[in-house]
């Protein structure tokens, strides 16, 4: 029974409260109207529990890092200190686990136990082969930088390549189990996307999490609609990272449905949390549409069709005894799904060339004309160096000038991005990781009928549909949700 699976390990009693007051920690750490010494024994704190519990800090790293652009921040030393959480979390919990093994290495002192690891880190190196050659890719990405550019290219080496590696190693390392980074996952799409809701009805939370380190308004009006940006840059920003997590939270509502209407579950404890559970990750599943919608963003509408399809599809080819009547249906729901949402989406802001079609289309032809003159890629966040007219490089369509597509740092396109970024080595590395994860997702689904694999599917192909006309990865948020789908998609518990 998989649902009741899901609440036994989520309602463990000593793992949601230390999770919970783990992140608690962090977000005191960050408050900048408490003093600095209590700010530090909050992150002090946060270490002694991460030393006692690795989980909650990794659940912390997920929780946090939707606020890449709201660091916390010092003053000091005639400048202003800025600190990442999720960054904070991540290398806290690192620091705090390689203490953890540390001990025990010193406690066994057995040579023979040495050479058993020795062993099984040889043994599974072949696994981590995609890894290795996106961290190599990165290092490429960082020796191809331009002079002005190599700052920026160091820190999202450190970002998007070193950190996310570092954070899959972790849940990988601790156990984590894919339940728990399900729930992380839906309750960070939760939150953020309960802050954008509250912006579209007049009420902006964000000055009370942080000053956001962006140039945008929280409130953008672009072709006749209120467009919200949450914690965010950009609106799109915040329906790339609702599409993916409503997917999941999606998917886990539906687990709880099929569990509950197919066998009863026994005993005061274990209806508790087959109740609370469901009622969970139906409000994160609501609140996350909620969020893309009022995002407004034609990407994540098409993005989170395209996942409702395939969690629909895929339950409904696995409940049914007449499968072949049932793909007929399925192939019809996907027409009319996608069909109801473009024509949604044309409606509300404008026909086919409307909005930011014309300019992507400059944009990506711009980026091929990099490529042919540079086919090892750029550089790691090297696209606004080359394509703003102030650095001299810029191979910039006269129409974009004056426009704030002037100063873009991605060509948005998955491909084009990841390829400017990291290069055909980077691109090999994620096609093989994406072959990878849907090779695990599929046979979970085809030989166990997962659901929670299929709720791991439909998140990924939101993202690469959605990645067609924006971002995929090169974000700290997405990079890290990227994992951590990985992550799901390899365990089975």
């Amino acid at each position: 029974m998989l649902a009741s699976s899901l609440s036994q390990r989520l309602m463990r009693p000593a793992l949601l409260p230390t999770a919970a007051v783990t992140a608690l920690c962090l977000v005191c750490f960050s408050a900048g109207v408490l003093p600095v010494p209590l700010r530090l024994a909050a992150l002090a704190l946060f270490a002694l529990l991460t030393l006692a519990q690795p989980v909650g800090g990794l659940v912390s790293v997920i929780l946090t890092a939707p606020l890449y652009l709201m660091p916390a921040s010092f003053e000091g030393a005639g400048r202003t200190w800025l600190f990442p959480l999720h960054e904070i979390a991540l290398l806290i919990t690192t620091a705090m686990v390689a203490g953890r093994w540390t001990i025990r290495w010193l406690q066994r002192g057995n040579l023979s136990a040495q050479q058993a690891w020795g062993r099984r880190a040889r043994a599974t190196g072949a696994a981590y082969a995609p890894h290795a050659l996106l961290a190599l890719a990165g290092i490429i990405g960082v020796t191809l930088a331009v002079p002005e550019g190599r700052g920026a290219a160091l820190r999202e080496f450190r970002w998007l390549i070193v950190e996310p590696l570092l954070f899959y190693a972790l849940v990988r390392a601790v156990g984590v189990s894919r339940m728990l980074l399900v729930g992380a996952l839906t309750l960070s799409g939760a939150w953020v996307a309960t802050i954008g809701v509250l912006q579209f009805v007049g009420l902006d939370l964000t000055l009370l999490i942080g000053e956001k380190r962006a140039f945008s308004e929280n409130i953008i009006a672009v072709d006749g609609v209120r467009r919200v940006t949450s914690v965010y840059g950009h609106p799109n920003n915040l329906g790339l990272f609702l599409e993916r997590v409503g997917s999941l939270a999606t998917a886990m509502a539906l687990v709880w449905w099929i569990e509950e209407r197919s066998s009863s579950v026994t005993g005061s404890q274990s209806v508790a949390s087959a109740r609370v559970a469901p009622l969970f990750f139906a409000i994160c599943a609501s609140l996350s549409l909620a969020g893309v919608i009022v995002s407004f963003s034609r990407g994540a509408w098409l993005g989170s069709a395209v996942a409702a399809t395939i969690i629909g599809v895929g339950w409904f080819l696995f409940r049914s005894r007449d499968r072949q009547a049932w793909r007929w249906s399925a192939l019809a729901l996907i027409g009319v799904v996608i069909a109801a949402v473009i024509g949604l989406a044309l409606t509300l802001r404008g026909g086919p060339g409307g909005g930011s079609v014309d300019a992507r289309l400059l944009l990506w032809r711009e980026s091929l004309a990099y490529l042919q003159r540079h086919p090892l890629g750029l550089g790691l966040d090297q696209f606004y160096y080359y394509h703003n007219p102030a650095f001299g490089r810029s191979l910039i369509d006269p129409s974009l000038l004056g426009t704030s597509e002037e100063y873009a740092a991605h060509p948005h396109n998955l491909l084009l991005d990841a390829w400017i970024n990291i290069g055909p080595l980077g691109v090999l590395a994620f096609g093989w990781l994406l072959l990878r994860f849907y090779r695990n997702a599929l046979s979970a689904l085809l030989d166990r009928c997962d659901l929670v694999a299929l709720g791991a599917l439909a998140a990924m192909t939101a993202a690469l549909v959605h990645g067609l006309v924006d971002r995929f990865y090169f974000v700290p948020d997405l990079a890290i949700a990227f994992w951590a789908l990985i992550a799901v998609a390899e365990r089975e518990y």
